[in-house]
């Protein structure tokens, strides 16, 4: 009768062992041998992860040596209710004792499975092929796999899925068992063979294993370079994730780095870059002048000394003086020593002073102190102003006015009572002192009225006032050339020598050479009035009457005569002015604030025309360089109460040549002209033409042109503005400020200098006007940008 095996079921039973197929039956007591590594098992097929038996191993019932312990794997539990079998398992040389009942245990390990058959039909085993038995099998009372086992667990550990790595190098044992037999019909009989689907096959030589080994190698490492990807362990994937989420971490750090380094850049720009000013369109005026060094002659008397020696002024240079006042005294060489001890005394009368004064007991001297220190401040201004301009002769000057206006302060400090016993000794000694000069020191007094000055530069001997008007001009031009700009003065005075002069205010002469480059016989004729610029001394003379002028070889002298600035002028003998020949009042702008700047050519007189549009003129009729006739017709006016039409001249301008041509943006264009003759006229239409007039622009060569005929408007009784004739240096742009963004506004320029332009509207243009807020230097913005 058949026995069955724990954890296997009779063919009458549900064929399931834990819920895994793989019954078996057969005849009680009937030990089945394992053949080797690959021997067959009856019945069928094991189940995957199933292990064979290896040989030697005996079933409990089964005669032989003991089994040998079964590698770890799928093991046979008894059924539920039964014990285990009393089986000896011989492991490592030992009997492993079962603690229930004292028996060796099953060795756990992996049963024969064989495949189940029908249920109460038993099916025949089915032989494998015998393969040789691997004789090394059981060592040392260890079982050991055979190679084919071994090779099969390394296939089965190495492919994916069984924690290969990509990076594991392509080994034999990496690699899928390669067929060991190859079709062969003629096998020779020495050589093992086997018969597999009805073909004989031949064992491979150890040489066609190692080139089959290669080329699968070759193979197995192309697939794994392939997919490399898919056979990455699980700690270079994370590995190579992290990589990853660093890189893209690091590259929106460097990003946000790029962003935070660009807005600071940027603001850091914004904060140092020059920003935009404003300023509005005001009125002013233009100068053109010609500079020139000027002969300053003036109405004047010397007085000398009788007796040398060091000059002690009495009183403030430039100031009015009386006749017979007391100018100043020539103290000889043998009173230097009194003159020394004065002066100690009363520096020492005038620290005592500071002293009360400080106090706050005397508030009479405290106001006299701040009356003569404007004087003093003065002074004291012009010292630094000489001093930075690296001028050092009119020290001595500055120091004997400074000593004048101590003395003129002391003199009131001395009627003042202070109350003091100090003051009393040293005003006592100062009087002592004062009395021995005056009694041995030469006096000098005022013989007329005027302005004093004790600066003599020994010419005015050689200019006499009342003649110079008809002085040679040579010996004008020598003086010019020959004389020193500011007169120095000497405090020591020799014996009968010019000491002190005394000056008129009523008038001084400036004299001027002029080369003929430099302007025109006509532009100063007798009679006209000229203002003269003085940069030196800050000041401008308005109103100079040219009272000579004559012309040479040599060029042009020219003499201007003035009531103004003499006190100014005292002290200089030649100066640098600049004559003011013509000048323009208007809307004024800065040059600096101009764009797109186009001059007229230097040393012409220009004049622009406004043609409005849709006028029968046309902007490619003016071609630049081409010649045209300006002919302004005036209309008649209505005659008067005695029938009598008022004569209206036409006015003919010849030689017109074009220098520019420009559209504006209301669709009207500008031209420019240059010509030689005079064109004040046209810029008079208002008034020599009030009731209308036809402008005819004819071209020279070909005697084309366009006639425009100009009315006057009902409303405001003025000219129309289909044609306007202006005044012409140039034409530019002004960025105004229109309600927070930069505007450009073409203008026109009427005159200019070096300096400020004055500026006109281009055409009908409503701006600019003085409410309007230009950008004073528009090179820090663009036409649209946003300004504050």
């Amino acid at each position: 009768m058949a026995k069955s095996r724990p954890g296997h079921n009779s063919p009458q039973g549900n064929g399931k062992k834990n819920g895994n197929q793989g019954n078996v039956n057969r005849p009680a007591g009937k030990p089945v041998r394992s053949q080797g590594a690959n021997a067959p098992v009856t019945g069928g097929k094991r189940p995957a992860g199933a292990q064979q038996r290896p040989q030697g191993a005996q079933i409990q019932g089964a005669k032989g040596p003991a089994p040998a312990a079964m590698p770890s794997g799928n093991q046979t539990r008894p059924q539920a209710g039964m014990k285990p079998s009393n089986r000896n398992v011989q492991m490592n040389g030992k009997k492993r004792v079962n603690p229930a009942n004292g028996q060796a245990p099953v060795p756990q390990g992996n049963t024969l499975q064989r495949k189940p058959v029908q249920q109460g039909n038993a099916v025949p085993q089915q032989k494998r092929p015998v393969q040789p038995v691997n004789k090394n099998a059981v060592q040392n009372g260890n079982v050991k796999p055979s190679k084919v086992s071994r090779d099969n667990r390394k296939k089965k550990q190495k492919m994916p899925g069984h924690g290969v790595s990509k990076q594991d190098p392509v080994k034999k044992s990496n690699l899928p068992y390669p067929e060991d037999y190859v079709a062969k019909k003629d096998t020779p009989v020495n050589i093992p063979v086997q018969v597999k689907d009805g073909k004989v096959r031949r064992k491979l030589t150890p040489e066609e294993k190692r080139k089959r080994y290669e080329k699968l190698a070759e193979l197995e490492q192309a697939k794994i370079e392939g997919k490399s990807a898919e056979r990455k362990n699980p700690s270079q994937k994370g590995a190579q994730n992290r990589a990853a989420k660093n890189g893209i971490l690091g590259l929106i750090v460097v990003a946000a780095g790029l962003l935070v380094l660009t807005f600071v850049v940027h603001h850091l720009y914004d904060y140092i870059a020059e920003k935009p000013r404003f300023a509005f369109v005001t009125m002013g005026t233009v100068e053109h002048s010609i500079g020139a060094k000027a002969l300053v002659v003036r109405d004047e008397v010397v007085i000398s000394s009788a007796k040398a020696g060091d000059l002690v002024t009495q009183i403030t240079e430039g100031s009015r003086v009386a006749k017979d006042q007391a100018l100043a005294m020539v103290v000889p060489d043998s009173m230097k020593s009194v003159v020394t001890d004065l002066r100690n005394v009363q520096a020492q009368i005038s620290d005592v002073q500071q002293e009360l004064i400080l106090s706050g007991d005397v508030p009479e001297a405290d106001a006299i102190y701040r009356r003569y220190n404007v004087n003093l401040s003065s002074l004291m201004d012009s010292v630094r102003f000489d001093a930075m301009n690296g001028n050092l002769t009119n020290a001595a000057t500055y120091g004997a006015s400074l000593n004048v206006v101590i003395e003129e302060r002391e003199d009131e400090m001395s009627k003042i009572s202070f109350n003091d016993d100090r003051l009393k000794i040293l005003r006592d000694d100062e009087k002592l002192y004062s009395s021995q000069l005056q009694r041995d020191a030469t006096v000098i007094n005022a013989n007329k009225p005027g302005i004093v000055s004790f600066r003599l530069d020994g010419n005015e001997g050689a200019i006499e006032y009342s003649q110079f008007l008809n002085m040679p001009l040579n010996d004008i031009r020598k003086l010019i050339n020959d004389s020193k700009g500011a007169i120095t003065s000497d405090l020591y005075v020799k014996e009968g020598k010019g000491a002190v002069r005394i000056a008129q205010n009523e008038s001084q002469y400036l004299t001027v050479n002029l080369s003929k480059n430099d302007a025109a016989m006509s532009d100063f004729a007798v009679g006209t009035k000229h203002d003269i610029n003085v940069r030196s001394e800050g000041i401008t003379i308005d109103d100079c009457e040219v009272v000579r002028c004559e012309e040479d070889s040599s060029g042009m002298l020219i003499t201007f005569k003035t009531a103004r600035a003499v006190e100014s002028l005292l002290d200089r003998r030649t100066v640098e002015i600049e004559i003011v020949i013509t000048e323009s009042s208007g809307m004024r702008a800065s040059i600096a604030s101009l764009v797109d700047v186009d001059y007229a050519p230097k040393g012409t007189s220009a004049f622009a025309v406004y043609i409005a549009p849709n006028k029968g003129a046309s902007v490619t009729s003016f071609e630049n360089g081409s010649l045209f006739n300006v002919n302004v017709l005036p209309v008649a006016g209505k005659a008067d109460e005695n029938g009598q039409v008022p004569k209206r001249n036409p006015i003919n301008i010849a030689g017109c040549t074009v220098i520019r041509t420009e559209t504006l943006s209301d669709g009207g264009f500008i031209v420019a002209f240059t010509t030689p003759n005079e064109f004040g006229d046209l810029l008079r239409l208002s008034r020599l033409a009030p009731d209308g007039f036809a402008a005819a622009f004819v071209n020279s060569s070909s005697g084309l042109g366009a006639t425009i005929d100009v009315g006057v408007n009902k409303t405001t009784g003025k000219l129309n503005s289909d044609v306007i004739f202006t005044k012409y240096s140039g034409i530019a742009s002004l960025y105004t400020n229109n309600q927070g963004f930069v505007e450009p506004v073409r203008v026109i320029l009427l005159d200019n200098d070096r300096e400020f332009a004055i500026i006109d509207r281009a055409g009908v243009s409503k701006v600019p006007d003085l409410n309007t807020v230009i950008i004073t230097n528009p090179k820090t913005v663009k036409p649209g940008d946003k300004v504050d």
